[in-house]
């Protein structure tokens, strides 16, 4: 079945018909990829994004609330998908930045708070998986790009997204 039109094609996708969802898929992948790399600038991140936004498509089937074009539906979510996916990542490298920063000023100022900050480091460090730490030491120490780092350790960038995720909530805990 070939969906000729933007209204059948909309039809099919409300009723869960795989083709239509392949047929957009395949017709929006290039348009979608290009808009992901602007906002992301990692090819792998752009690629998870897309993915994870068809998926989420499939798993909640929410065109029957779409009022504009597919194509148009699908590039808003994508948006807010990448902008969301960029300001998460911001904010741990600046709060980690503000942390190291921080522990230095302490350092200088007062060698007993930074002596417990350290030791409260080394304890969140120790609690870490041995993929958490190698996570926290490419991106941080070694200044590798997520891309990178997760090719280096041999994992998807969303597994190496959960080991960084889980390392900063670790660390969050501690010092909270």
């Amino acid at each position: 079945m070939s969906y000729v039109s933007e209204n059948i094609l909309l039809q099919g996708l409300i009723k869960g018909d795989t083709k239509a969802f392949e047929q957009l898929y395949k017709k929006e992948y290039n348009i979608l990829f290009s808009k992901a790399m602007k906002v992301l600038g990692d090819e792998f991140k752009a690629k998870d994004a897309i993915n994870e936004v068809f998926l989420q498509l499939w798993e909640r089937n929410t065109f029957s609330n779409v009022k504009v074009s597919p194509e148009a539906y699908l590039m808003v979510i994508l948006h807010h998908k990448c902008i969301n996916m960029a300001t998460a990542e911001s904010k741990i490298r600046a709060k980690l930045k503000d942390f190291g920063t921080g522990l230095k000023n302490q350092e200088e100022e007062l060698p007993e708070l930074a002596q417990e900050q350290l030791s409260r480091l080394q304890l969140a460090t120790a609690e870490l998986s041995v993929k958490q730490k190698d996570a926290i030491d490419k991106i941080y120490w070694q200044k590798l790009s997520y891309k990178e780092a997760s090719e280096q350790m041999g994992v998807s960038i969303n597994s190496f997204n959960e080991h960084m995720k889980r390392a900063m909530q670790k660390y969050r805990r501690i010092f909270t």
